[in-house]
């Protein structure tokens, strides 16, 4: 007998869960803010690129379609705010490397963006999972992509914030972001 499908979800990872400290690739990714100790660094940890700041960690699929085209819009909207209370966006993808400066060009990004290579850092965080494939779910995506999913994570690697939409029907709020990282900054 087979398990049904929900059985199969991946457990998102939640606030006051600790995130891993993957490695990222330089050349798997486009940056535009990368903080001066690891400039000259061909890999580098989550941990090194945060440089004692929080990170808003947001994953994208272009599959998204309309969806996806919102969250971009969102994030690069939420980039400047978040920017200004001293914090940082890192978005990962499944947009290959070679293809990340048109996407960031055609909407007009300004913060890190990396391609996750067969979803292992969506994997980890627990938005994706090759037993639960959203193409079964939800009608237009045909592809292995990740949740929506945005996660505001710390120096310590605490998550203080995580948003994940399981049905596709709602999209992070740009306000609790801030009131959170607000709250984080005044501890």
């Amino acid at each position: 007998m087979q398990e049904p499908i929900d059985k199969k979800r991946p457990k998102a990872l939640q606030a006051s869960n600790f995130a891993p400290n993957f490695w990222l690739i330089k050349e798997m990714g486009r940056w535009s803010n990368l903080p001066k100790n690891i400039e000259s660094q061909p890999n580098f940890t989550l941990n090194e690129l945060m440089l004692f700041r929080p990170l808003a960690l947001s994953f994208f699929s272009p599959s998204w379609n309309n969806y996806g085209e919102i969250h971009l819009e969102l994030l690069q909207k939420a980039h400047k705010r978040l920017k200004n209370i001293g914090a940082e966006i890192l978005v990962m993808t499944d947009v290959l490397p070679e293809k990340l400066d048109a996407l960031a060009n055609e909407y007009k990004l300004g913060f890190n963006i990396c391609h996750d290579r067969n979803n292992e850092i969506a994997e980890l965080l627990g938005v994706y999972s090759k037993d639960y494939p959203i193409w079964q779910r939800i009608t237009g995506i045909s592809n292995e992509v990740p949740l929506p999913a945005t996660f505001i994570i710390v120096p310590n690697l605490l998550i203080i914030y995580s948003f994940v939409d399981d049905d596709f029907e709602s999209i992070f709020s740009i306000k609790e972001m801030e009131a959170f990282i607000k709250l984080y900054r005044n501890k």
